[in-house]
């Protein structure tokens, strides 16, 4: 795939570009991204000596990406002028090395977390950086194609985003451009070297150490053929993947994106709590860590009368706004790490699949606030249902909040709790 062909897909893509390009200026977006920030503390990494303070806010976890940003930063050395895109800027900090690296230049921070983006903008006025900003966007394309002169990754969980991530960069660079790679080895990096090595040629290794290494490669000007899963649904940029679920009520063709939360196919858990759960018709629901959108669509489709949903995810957050266009969901979309974002509204219903883990650990932090804070949001007889892996159980956590706790189905590894008001 040539890059012109790579920007003919992204323009054919309205859809797409309408729910990611530009999210700032979004109102849903843009009053979740305002909403009160969540206590921080700071921490710092050191690179050539030098300590660099860093927003650890609660729910970006303590990632063994700091010994990657790290040994980026003692590796890479960019012109004073470089344009520079970070993808998967985590905590902010690597922006804070490659912005006074390349001082005269201007570094841009990404990432698909809403939690990311707040820390790494705290990151850098920690150290007054002036050429640095963080965009919300969860692409550059296509206002900024062949306009960039290195993008580095850090390298995510998700191989399929990785990929994404290397084919939008072949779009986003200059011939001659730099793509820098730096990861954990059990993060998968090696076999994101090897990937950008079929696109790009060749990938020279800067730099390993404390189970991590950090690559480099050129952006030829005419690369090679592609592999074949660069043209793969939701890898080639302006593309979605798609798949068709089984919802209470019947068949609906979803679009998702890789680096959402089983983004391939709709997931055991998600599926027993749907069908185990009656969603009435004419209520007001909300979905908390939404995903792409399965519950909501399933709600509105059972004859709700109102669907907000929520996610950190701005790659989820993209997904469920374009599944809500295209299932006719009423409601609003929003981005937000916990219920501040829907503050002062009431529901019927509060569902969720909660997210557990923060990074490699079990952290039910973002289930408890649910459970804490959504009492409040429901009108008298709602209810809250969550599905839960069996090792988890919420229902001491739920009994504190509610008259009644229920547990209305389980399987081999999933339990459903509802909590009436």
């Amino acid at each position: 795939m040539s890059i012109a062909d790579c920007r003919l897909q992204i323009a054919d893509c309205h859809n797409l570009q309408s729910a990611i390009c530009n999210l700032q200026s979004t109102r849903w977006y843009h009053s979740a991204m305002t909403t009160p920030p969540r206590p921080e503390r700071i921490g710092t990494i050191t690179v050539g000596g030098t300590p660099i303070p860093f927003a650890a806010l609660p729910g970006l976890p303590e990632l063994s990406g700091d010994e990657a940003m790290a040994l980026c930063a003692r590796h890479v050395a960019p012109a004073a002028d470089e344009r520079i895109l970070l993808l998967g800027c985590g905590h902010g900090a690597l922006g804070v090395a490659l912005a006074r690296a390349a001082h005269l230049g201007r570094v841009t921070l990404c990432d698909p977390s809403l939690i990311a983006l707040r820390a790494a903008r705290r990151t850098l006025e920690l150290s007054q950086i002036a050429n640095a900003e963080v965009s919300e966007a969860i692409s550059l394309l296509p206002e900024r194609a062949g306009q960039l002169d290195r993008v580095v990754i850090l390298g995510p969980q998700s191989r399929a985003l990785a990929r994404r991530w290397l084919m939008e960069s072949l779009a986003l660079l200059r011939p001659g451009g730099a793509i820098t790679l730096a990861g954990a080895n059990r993060g998968g990096v090696q076999s994101l070297i090897g990937d950008a090595t079929a696109l790009c040629g060749a990938a020279q290794i800067l730099g390993v150490g404390k189970g991590c290494r950090v690559a480099e490669l050129t952006r030829p000007e005419s690369p090679p053929a592609p592999p074949d899963w660069a043209a793969a649904p939701g890898v080639a940029p302006g593309s979605w993947h798609r798949f068709t679920a089984q919802l209470p009520a019947g068949e609906r063709e979803l679009l998702s994106l890789p680096g959402v939360f089983s983004y391939e196919h709709l997931d055991e858990g998600t599926d027993l709590l749907l069908h185990s759960l009656p969603l009435p018709a004419g209520a007001r629901v909300l979905d908390m860590g939404c995903g792409y959108g399965p519950i909501g669509v399933a709600a509105a489709a059972a004859g709700a009368a109102v669907v907000d949903m929520i996610d950190a995810s701005l790659l989820a957050v993209a997904a469920a706004r374009a599944n809500a266009e295209r299932h006719g969901v009423h409601g609003e979309v929003l981005a937000g790490d916990g219920l501040a974002a829907v503050a002062g509204r009431q529901y019927d219903l509060i569902i969720s699949n909660p997210p557990f883990h923060a990074g490699g650990k079990v952290d039910t932090a973002a289930a408890e606030a649910l459970i804490a804070g959504g009492r409040a949001l429901l009108a008298p007889g709602g209810r809250l249902a969550l599905v839960a892996n069996r090792f988890l159980s919420y229902q001491k956590a739920m009994a504190r909040h509610f008259p009644r706790v229920e547990r209305v189905a389980e399987s081999k590894a999933y339990h459903v709790f509802v909590g009436h008001v």
